[in-house]
């Protein structure tokens, strides 16, 4: 089984189209709503995947570090999604 992360605002239309495109290819996700603590959770993911995290959507599958929505759909377009997928 996939494990898939996504952490979210409430407002973000990115973070919207992510898990659309998630639904629509029937894969199940656990989402964190980081409103409230926006700049710790982005520090930590920050730390973690040693990249720079400022903005939301970001997804991380399988312990893969994707980023956002656009890079999402990148690897989903070009193949790149299936070789993280189990």
């Amino acid at each position: 089984m996939n494990k898939i992360e996504i952490y979210t605002s409430a407002t973000c239309p990115y973070c919207i189209k992510s898990k659309k495109l998630l639904q629509m290819l029937k894969l199940e996700y656990t989402e964190y709503n980081i409103d409230d603590k926006f700049d710790t959770i982005c520090e930590e993911l920050s730390s973690k995947y040693n990249k720079q995290i400022q903005t939301v959507p970001q997804i991380i599958i399988n312990d893969n570090y994707v980023g956002g929505y656009t890079d999402l759909e990148a690897m989903y377009k070009n193949g790149k999604l299936n070789k993280l997928l189990h």
